[in-house]
């Protein structure tokens, strides 16, 4: 008996200690987080958790996903070199590829030069030109955000002559990427709150420049500086916070003396359009400084900024009712949005898609993968001078994976 009843006692404690330390699992859950310049797809089912990443940017529109990437557009001659930028969208299924936004001053400056040059002719593919060329321009475009079917950009042109001018310029813009149009206010948010939205993004300009004016009055550089800076509607970009869709304006360069970084408006709110239902839970419910929070049905995805040193990153968490979290890594900041994979909108044969794009991407070389961010010359004084006067929110650096081709 004492026996038996040792044997019982070691079987009960070895019963406790299984279930103390074994967990319960996780709740089930499917989606991919697009953060910084990657995206992230996890998966939580009975098998466990599972997370991969690639360096690529990925759209969402009507249950179909597409990749964004940029092809470089080489115009160059021995001399003068001319490189402009594509902006492509991939269907990730029929691997289709759309072109959404085209440079097209790299081509009209080439059939320049080459008018002017008669004898030089452009490059082949293989071919290399001068290693201290009379002529570099270069057109670049850099992916700021994707909310829906609208892709927020940035379009940045470089000119340096030896010898002679050098000429910058830049604003930003959003396209659809289901017609490949450049989008209006009045498209996306109606003609009356569209009116709104511009009219407090002038006012915002309108400080500005006017505290600018008042600080140097008799600054005849800067005034030419002021001249070549302006305010249009059509620059501007999309963002989501505290619930809705906001405006930021960014002003518009055009024949800068110096290369500086997009000057940004604070964002404008911009209401709940009927669009907005469609693409509100790739946000978080819950915006606060501690953390953000997703819900999909009884499921929270929990994101936390932790500081390390001077490379912050996100800590993601799935989150139960009960309040109890499984993490699930860190992913680089920002967190832009959540695309989830439960939509009955999908199309068949996205899974499988999506299997192929991330091996695809796996691949990128260091090479292939980073589309060139804006590139920034010497600054003078009184660049950051101008800097001074903005709201320093950032862009957002993201990286592409090219297909370089000349054409």
């Amino acid at each position: 008996m004492l026996r038996r009843a040792s044997c019982l006692l070691l079987v009960f404690i070895a019963v406790a200690c299984e279930r103390v330390e074994t967990p319960p699992p996780a709740p089930a859950a499917e989606f991919i987080v697009a953060a910084g310049d990657s995206a992230f797809w996890v998966r939580s089912d009975a098998d466990g958790i599972r997370v991969r990443g690639a360096p690529m940017v990925l759209s969402l529109v009507s249950g179909r996903f597409a990749e964004l990437y940029v092809a470089d557009d080489d115009q160059s001659f021995y001399d003068a070199v001319y490189v402009g930028q594509k902006l492509y969208k991939r269907d990730i299924i029929s691997g289709d590829s759309m072109p959404l936004v085209s440079d097209t001053l790299m081509r009209l400056l080439a059939r320049g030069y080459a008018t002017a040059n008669p004898d030089e002719r452009p490059l082949a593919f293989d071919e290399q030109g001068s290693e201290s060329p009379r002529t570099i321009a270069s057109a670049e475009i850099l992916v700021l955000d994707v909310m829906g079917p609208w892709i927020s950009y940035e379009y940045r042109t470089d000119v340096d002559i030896v010898g002679g001018s050098s000429s910058h310029g830049l604003r930003h813009g959003v396209v659809d990427t289901r017609t490949g149009a450049t989008t209006t206010l009045d498209a996306l948010f109606g003609r009356e709150q569209a009116r709104a939205v511009m009219a407090e993004g002038q006012r915002q300009w309108r400080e500005i420049r006017d505290s600018l004016a008042v600080a140097a009055p008799d600054d005849d550089e800067l005034r030419g500086d002021l001249e070549r800076l302006s305010f249009d509607a059509r620059s501007f970009r999309l963002e989501a916070a505290a619930g809705e869709p906001h405006v930021r304006f960014a002003i518009a360069q055009s024949g800068a003396r110096l290369a500086a970084a997009a000057q940004q408006l604070f964002p404008v709110p911009a209401g709940s359009p009927i669009w907005w239902e469609g693409v509100r839970d790739a946000y978080p419910a819950v915006e606060a400084a501690a953390e953000q929070r997703w819900t999909r049905n009884d499921v929270s995805v929990v994101a936390r900024v932790v500081e390390e040193g001077h490379s912050p990153r996100v800590s993601i968490a799935l989150r139960d009712v009960g309040g109890q979290e499984w993490p699930l890594g860190f992913v680089p900041v920002p967190i832009q949005r959540i695309m989830w994979l439960d939509d009955p909108a999908l199309v068949a044969g996205t899974r499988e898609a999506l299997v192929r794009a991330f091996d695809d991407a796996s691949l990128y070389s260091e090479d292939t993968r980073v589309a060139r961010g804006p590139r920034l010359r010497a600054h003078s004084p009184r660049a950051f001078h101008f800097a001074a006067f903005m709201p320093r929110v950032p862009s957002i650096p993201r990286r592409i994976p090219p297909t370089r081709a000349r054409h």
